[in-house]
């Protein structure tokens, strides 16, 4: 039995997650061996509502649960930054407490028929602990140290390659700046030393080159390698390419999978809270549903249903239908909001289920 915690965040968070939790009841009334927990706060919302952006009645239900689908966590209406001032450090915080130490995310680029994985650090290099920054009194420098472990580096690395059977003749990168700094020489070496031992070949490509060709290229790389600064700028460039930051899902994941030791892995879109927009219903959900798919995909007693997959071909054929929420569509598409668009996903769903 997966026990899946819900963590909707901030803003446009709780909405964002409406389509793929009717879906995950509607399995679970099937008789699928999944459970929910929650809604549990965390983020501004969470200190709103508890004065903690992260409540220990939120870590407790992690520490249940085998993973965990969130919304988003950022800035949240009625709530002031002077307030709230730093409430992505509840999701900072989870990462550390339960070692979700890599990110995979996924952005589906519709027009190309083509998915874009992006695999990075999450937790250490440029996402170092506070022990490792220096803050600036406005006299002294401020510094941020960069250290990266060989064995975190060749994790991230084997990580990626496994993704490459995926996209049989596209193209792999792994992307550093090894001209500038000794972390990067670390990550070219321990790619090329990956390279040997799977018989993938990456390229070797400088972060400002891969930028560049994210923009220019006709046809992008399936698989991107990299530190975690580095690929959280690129991942938004694919999604600029894509048409819209809602078509990233995101996991941040424990590589050692220990079910049964709190959550080994979590799922979100990789948009923002959107505090402007939210109760309007117009958010594009394909990022929570990307999500969800990913989650579904990893938990070993879910793997088997093939949801995913049904999720993935419910995406396209409403794509190809030419329904649009407001962020992509053009005059001649319908446009619908995002129940209308919910609703022809889960119709889909159904549609694909076998008898």
């Amino acid at each position: 039995m997966t026990v899946i915690a819900v963590l909707p965040g901030d803003g446009i968070g709780s909405e964002i997650l409406d389509g793929p939790l009717e879906f995950l009841r509607r399995l679970a009334a099937a008789g699928a061996p999944l459970t929910l927990t929650g809604p549990l706060p965390y983020g501004t919302a969470g200190w709103q509502a508890t004065g903690s952006i992260l409540p220990e009645e939120t870590i407790e239900a992690c520490r249940s649960a085998d993973v965990v689908l969130s919304g988003a966590v950022g800035t949240h209406p009625g709530v002031t930054a002077e307030e709230c001032p730093n409430p992505e450090a509840a999701l900072i915080s989870l990462r550390n407490l339960f070692d979700l130490r890599v990110s995979v995310r996924t952005v589906w680029v519709p027009q190309l028929s083509e998915d874009v994985t992006i695999v990075r650090n999450i937790t250490g290099g440029a996402y170092a602990d506070p022990s490792q920054r220096e803050e600036s009194d406005g006299v002294s420098a401020a510094v941020d140290q960069l250290r990266l472990l060989p064995a975190r580096v060749g994790e991230v690395l084997e990580l990626a390659a496994g993704f490459t059977g995926d996209a049989p003749g596209r193209r792999y990168i792994s992307v550093d700046k090894a001209s500038v700094f000794a972390t990067s020489r670390l990550w070219r070496a321990t790619a090329m030393q990956v390279a040997d031992r799977t018989g993938v070949a990456f390229d070797h490509v400088n972060v400002d080159r891969a930028a560049y060709e994210l923009v220019s290229c006709p046809q992008l790389p399936a698989v991107i390698a990299t530190e975690g600064i580095f690929g959280d700028i690129l991942s938004d460039i694919v999604c600029a390419r894509a048409g819209s930051p809602a078509l990233c899902g995101s996991a941040t994941i424990n590589p050692d999978r220990n079910f049964g030791s709190g959550i080994t892995a979590l799922f979100e879109p990789a948009h923002g809270s959107s505090p402007r927009r939210t109760g309007t219903r117009r958010s594009n959900p394909t990022g929570a549903w990307l999500a969800l798919a990913a989650l579904l995909d990893w938990c070993p007693d879910l793997r088997p249903l093939g949801q995913a997959t049904r999720i993935r071909s419910a995406l396209e054929v409403v794509h190809r239908s030419g329904v649009r929420t407001y962020d992509l569509a053009t005059p001649e598409q319908e446009l619908v909001d995002m129940d209308g668009y919910n609703a022809r996903i889960l119709d889909e769903l159904q549609a694909l289920q076998p008898a």
